[in-house]
């Protein structure tokens, strides 16, 4: 029962709170949340939208990213024992071996020396190529950016559900905004988040209206 419980907690709780971070920060910019709605209804989707045709979209691609940057679904520092050989970080202190490390997911997604120097801004664009950057600058860019991003964890820990979430995520998103008409009850509600295993949100609330 242990183990049923952890896996029903870890893929149902964690989806969730991605969705209710991508539609606070996707609605309370609205300049995105339009670029957004175009290109989704541009797309055409006719149903439900399909994984493979929402993961093709790019604009709604960044947005996601973004999301999880900002809000990852776990918020607590994800530990891993040093091996027998001992740790050696980059400004030469000497972890010994055994020692418990770790690093908070909403921390390491908020690393300016990565992500630039507005990190705590919701800002989708930073995952397209920009003007002017070149196709192996943009290349290496990505690469940093998805070396830090902690959302699913890393390495042989990492989340064996993340492709699950992926897909249900694209395609909730998706279809939802091509369906309905979404605004904010009150835009001035505050967004209360407590820090736990599972970010506890409260605050947001949406009126729907199904498009004509």
């Amino acid at each position: 029962m242990g183990y049923l419980l952890v896996n029903l907690l870890a893929g149902a709780d964690t989806t969730a709170i991605t969705i209710r971070a991508f539609f606070w920060y996707c609605l309370h910019n609205q300049r995105v949340y339009k670029k957004l709605e175009k290109e989704i209804l541009d797309a055409g989707f006719e149903d439900v939208a399909s994984f493979s045709s929402a993961r093709a979209l790019p604009y709604l691609e960044a947005c996601v990213r973004e999301a999880m940057r900002m809000h990852p679904g776990v918020c607590m520092i994800l530990e891993r024992y040093v091996p027998d050989t001992g740790l050696t970080l980059p400004d030469g202190s000497f972890v010994p071996p055994g020692t418990a490390v770790g690093i908070n997911p909403y921390v390491a997604g908020r690393n300016r020396g990565i992500y630039g120097q507005d990190a705590d801004t919701y800002r989708p664009e930073r995952w397209l190529q920009n003007e002017g950057e070149t196709e192996t600058a943009y290349k290496e860019r990505m690469r940093l950016f998805n070396a830090a991003d902690l959302t699913f964890g890393d390495g042989s820990r990492v989340c064996i559900g993340r492709h699950l979430a992926q897909l249900e995520l694209y395609k909730i998103v998706a279809t939802l905004i091509n369906k309905y008409e979404i605004s904010l009850v009150d835009p001035n509600a505050p967004w209360v988040v407590t820090g736990s295993w599972f970010p506890r949100q409260k605050g947001l609330e949406c009126r729907l209206k199904k498009r004509e």
